[in-house]
């Protein structure tokens, strides 16, 4: 008796957890900015000039177009095996970070 006591508020504390709105950021975010602080600053750094010493190229000079970035931030390309996808990432999203990302073009 004396355990289902304690079981049942870690219970009900577990359940309704589940029903608050924590959502994350990352998941949720239409900020190009702060998805590109999230996902891809790290490597290409915050200003896009990306490491030259580590093979890490400057995404704010890209050449390519923007649906080619979209489509290269949610499922890659054979030819950029090092560059990781991010498929959870919308469409919406992946094109909020390369409007900011060409943004920085002109920075």
């Amino acid at each position: 008796m004396n355990t289902r006591l304690i079981m049942l508020p870690a219970l009900l504390t577990l359940l309704l957890t589940g029903c608050s709105d924590n959502s994350d950021p990352q998941t949720t975010s239409i900020d190009g900015e702060e998805l590109y602080s999230l996902n891809c600053a790290r490597c290409h750094k915050k200003d896009g000039t990306g490491d030259f010493l580590k093979g890490i190229p400057a995404n704010k000079r890209t050449a390519l177009l923007e649906e080619q970035v979209v489509l290269l931030i949610r499922q890659g390309d054979p030819s950029r095996p090092e560059m990781p996808t991010f498929p959870d990432l919308t469409e919406q999203q992946a094109s909020a970070i390369v409007d900011y990302l060409f943004s920085l073009k002109v920075r």
